[in-house]
């Protein structure tokens, strides 16, 4: 799978973009369409223009960003 490396990228691979916190952290991310957002799962980081790993039953407050 090819990921994104910029915020542009995620735009334009039709990524789905999300906020969420995880703890004392607020998270700006993106993620691959229908990713199951309860499992570990790959994201871009917006903040640090970086791909992470996300577990997301540690998230809370997730919430798709609006086009």
């Amino acid at each position: 799978m090819n990921y994104p490396q910029t915020d542009n990228c995620c735009t334009r691979m039709g990524w789905d973009e999300y906020t969420a916190e995880a703890g004392e952290y607020d998270l700006h991310f993106s993620t691959a369409p229908n990713t199951d957002l309860d499992g570990t799962f790959k994201a871009f980081c917006h903040d640090n223009q970086e791909i992470i790993s996300i577990n997301g039953w540690m998230l809370s407050g997730v919430a798709e960003v609006a086009e």
